[in-house]
C-alpha cells in the first residue's frame, strides 16, 4: 500500500526541481478538492462562496479561496458537532452514486473506503489558545504519519542500532504518538516512558541502556540532565537531543549541553522539531542550523501578510496550512496563528530543494496583551520571556503568575536559584534583562525546587504550566 500511496521515493522528490515538485503538489491538490465535498463543513462553506472545487487545480486558484481558522473549529453550546464536520464522511455522497446493492456486494469498494475514510485514531491540539480540539485519522492517514517518520528519522540520521528514550507523556497529542509510529515501524528500540516512570528510573534505564537519543519538552529534558548532574550520572551514550514545543534560544541549549558534558556527554547535537495536531507530522531540522524540511506531497505551506496575501520567499507572515495528503480530519487554507517565513534554495546541509520553515517561529498564543497602566495594553512575547529566563546561567527553574492589582496587570516570577547564587544579584540581573527586553519589571520570588515543580506539573503533563494566566 505504501509503495502505491508513495511511488516515487523521498529521496528522489526532496532533489527535485521546484517545477517538478509544484506538479505534484496541484496534482495532489486537484484530487485532494475532489473529496472535500464530502465534508459537511466544505460541502457549506463552498456552496457559501458560489466555488467548485474541481476547478481548483492549482497553487494561484488555491489562493482565491477564503481561509479557514480554528474559530471555524471550536465547538460551542450551539454547534458542539464543528469538529466532526471537518471530517472527511463519503456516506451520504455516496449513497447518491453508488447503489445499496453495490456496496453490499463490492467487498473490494467497501475495503478501500473504510481504508481510506474510516476515522481509527484521534489526536488533539495543544489546548494553548482555545479549547483542546480532537483531529481524527485514518489508515490512509497512519499510513502518511509512518511514511513522515521515515523521512524525520532520515533527516536526523537516525541507524535502526540506535537506542532512544520517549519523554513525552503518553497523552493523545501528536509527540508522543509520532515517535511511537516512528520508531516501532522502522524497527527502532525505543522506550515510550509515557512520563509514567520518575526521574530517577528514567535516569536509571538512560545509563543501564546507554541510550543515544533523548526525545522530549525542552522544559523537562533540562530538568532531568539537572537531576543527572547533581545525582552524579554517567550519560556518556547521549549523543542526540530532539526536542519540540518550547523557544530555543542558543544559550539554552548551551547550557543544556554544557549540563551534559558534567554527566560525560560530549559533543551532544540538538535539534528541534515544529509541528501542530492539525498538520498531523512533525517537521525536523537535518542540522542544528537548517530549517524545517517539509513535505511538499503531503501538505501546501503558504506565508501570508496581515491582509492575507502571500509574501515573497524569505519574508514573515503567517503560516496557512493545507493537507493535500490527508483524510479525517481536513483542513484547507488553515491559518494557524503561527508567524514564520519559508526558506529558499537547497538546503546548506543536506542539499534538499524542497521547502523548508526558518527555526524561528513565533506561536500567536505566546502573544499576551497585559494592561501594565490603566493608559495602554502592551503586547508581550512571552515565548521570549521564557527563552530568555530559561537561557540565563544561574536561574535552575521558572514559573510567571499573570495577576491582577489595583486595576492593572503585574508579573510575578517565581525562581528557583542555581546553588551558591546570591539573590541580590539573581534579582537585579533578572529584572534589567527582563525590563530591558519586555518593557516592564516583574516582582521576582525566590522558592524551593519542590514547590514549584508541584506548580509547573513538570513530571507528569504535556504541556508544564510555566505561564500561569490568574487574572
Amino acid at each position: 500500500m505504501r509503495s502505491k500511496l508513495f511511488p516515487v521515493p523521498w529521496p528522489i522528490i526532496e532533489h527535485w526541481s521546484i517545477s517538478q515538485q509544484k506538479a505534484l503538489q496541484e496534482k495532489k491538490l486537484h484530487e485532494f478538492m475532489h473529496v472535500l465535498n464530502i465534508s459537511a463543513f466544505y460541502n457549506s462553506f463552498f456552496k457559501v462562496h458560489s466555488m467548485n472545487p474541481s476547478k481548483i487545480k492549482t497553487m494561484n486558484d488555491l489562493a482565491k479561496l477564503p481561509f479557514t481558522s480554528k474559530k471555524d473549529l471550536v465547538p460551542s453550546r450551539e454547534h458542539p458537532e464543528k469538529p466532526s464536520t471537518f471530517v472527511l464522511d463519503p456516506t451520504n455522497e455516496m449513497k447518491s452514486v453508488v447503489s445499496g446493492f453495490q456496496l453490499m456486494f463490492s467487498k473490494k469498494l467497501k475495503e478501500d473506503l473504510i481504508f481510506e475514510f474510516k476515522p481509527v485514531d484521534a489526536h488533539f491540539t495543544a489546548g494553548r489558545s482555545a479549547p483542546s480540539i480532537p483531529v481524527f485519522y485514518t489508515q490512509y492517514d497512519l499510513i502518511h504519519m509512518e511514511e513522515a517518520a521515515m523521512r524525520m528519522m532520515r533527516y536526523l540520521k537516525m541507524p535502526h542500532t540506535v537506542r532512544i528514550i520517549n519523554l513525552y507523556p503518553s497523552t493523545p497529542q501528536l509527540p508522543f504518538w509520532y515517535t511511537v509510529y516512528a520508531t516501532k515501524h522502522l524497527g527502532i528500540f525505543c522506550l515510550q516512558t509515557g512520563k509514567l516512570l520518575n526521574t530517577k528510573r528514567i535516569l536509571d534505564n538512560i545509563e543501564s541502556m546507554q541510550a543515544e537519543v533523548l526525545i522530549g519538552m525542552p522544559s523537562y529534558v533540562y530538568y532531568l540532565i539537572l537531576k543527572a548532574v547533581e545525582d552524579q550520572r554517567k550519560l556518556s551514550g547521549v549523543q542526540l537531543l530532539v526536542l519540540s514545543g518550547e523557544g530555543m534560544t542558543i544559550k539554552y541549549i548551551n547550557k543544556i549541553k554544557h549540563l551534559l558534558s558534567l554527566c560525560d556527554a560530549d559533543n551532544v547535537s540538538v535539534y528541534t522539531t515544529y509541528g501542530f495536531a492539525e498538520g498531523k507530522v512533525l517537521w525536523t531540522q537535518c542540522h542544528e542550523d537548517s530549517g524545517y524540511h517539509l513535505y511538499p506531497d503531503m501538505e501546501y505551506v503558504e506565508i501570508v501578510d496581515e491582509d492575507g496575501n502571500r509574501v515573497p520567499d524569505g519574508q514573515s507572515g503567517e503560516i496557512v496550512y493545507t493537507g493535500i495528503g490527508f483524510r479525517g480530519t481536513a483542513f484547507l487554507r488553515y491559518k494557524t496563528g503561527d508567524i514564520g517565513r519559508m526558506q529558499i534554495g537547497p538546503c546548506p546541509y543536506c542539499g534538499a530543494k524542497t521547502p523548508r520553515l526558518e527555526p524561528a517561529i513565533l506561536r500567536s498564543s505566546d502573544i499576551i496583551p497585559l494592561q501594565l497602566t490603566k493608559v495602554k495594553q502592551t503586547y508581550v512575547d512571552f515565548n521570549a520571556l521564557a527563552a530568555l529566563l530559561s537561557s540565563l546561567e544561574f536561574v535552575q527553574q521558572w514559573h510567571l503568575i499573570l495577576k491582577k492589582q489595583k486595576g492593572v496587570d503585574v508579573v510575578d516570577a517565581e525562581i528557583v536559584l542555581a546553588p551558591s547564587i546570591e539573590q541580590t544579584y539573581a534579582k537585579n540581573e533578572i529584572v534589567r534583562e527582563i525590563k530591558s527586553r519586555f518593557g516592564f519589571a516583574p516582582e521576582i520570588i525566590f522558592i524551593k525546587e519542590e514547590t514549584l515543580l508541584h506548580q509547573i506539573r513538570l513530571e507528569n503533563t504535556m504541556t508544564e504550566k510555566k505561564i500561569s494566566d490568574r487574572r
